[in-house]
């Protein structure tokens, strides 16, 4: 079927595109790379690039975009713990390092770290208001503030030093420090 196969040259086509520029950044920041680079390192041409992505940034936040919906449906299990879909989340997260440690370097631009903290921060200033006894939304928000910094700098360090321990127990060490985890877990 020529539709069919066309598709599939394009999503190989797509996915050699992503795969070369999360190489690129492996070495040199988002700003610094060029559509020669990504296409050498690739092996298509410019002509091709174009004919999906207007440069590296939009070619980034289709990396980004399609993170965003895999951590969204993932913390759309209602029935999972915290501790589960974190541990679920992380283990995404480390599948996608690269692209990880860019986005939480962007921490307040983040679609991704804003899709995973909306649950997070609803659960958490409940938590916190009913925990210190604390009625003051702005209260409420530097307690999620502290957290989050925690929570951030767990998950990239944790990257950083290659992501030896399992998802899980970095999962319990941020759901612990937040107080996330219900009494049975």
């Amino acid at each position: 079927m020529v539709g069919t196969k066309n598709n599939r040259r394009a999503q190989a086509t797509k996915q050699q595109l992503q795969a070369a520029l999360l190489q690129l950044l492996q070495t040199k920041p988002l700003a610094h790379i060029t559509v020669t680079e990504i296409c050498q390192v690739a092996d298509v041409n410019r002509g091709t690039f174009y004919t999906h992505y207007r440069d590296p940034a939009d070619l980034f936040a289709v990396i980004e975009t399609d993170l965003v919906a895999k951590v969204t449906a993932l913390i759309d299990q209602q029935d999972a713990s915290p501790a589960a879909w974190l541990t679920q989340i992380l283990t995404l997260l480390k599948q996608n390092e690269t692209a990880t440690a860019i986005i939480i370097s962007e921490l307040t631009e983040s679609p991704v770290l804003q899709a995973l903290l909306l649950p997070i921060k609803a659960a958490s200033l409940k938590d916190y208001a009913t925990r210190f006894n604390e009625h003051d939304p702005a209260v409420l928000a530097y307690y999620f503030e502290f957290f989050l910094s925690g929570a951030v700098r767990v998950i990239t360090r944790w990257l950083q030093t290659g992501a030896q321990q399992t998802p899980a127990q970095i999962a319990q060490v941020i759901t612990r420090s937040a107080g996330m985890l219900q009494a049975n877990h």
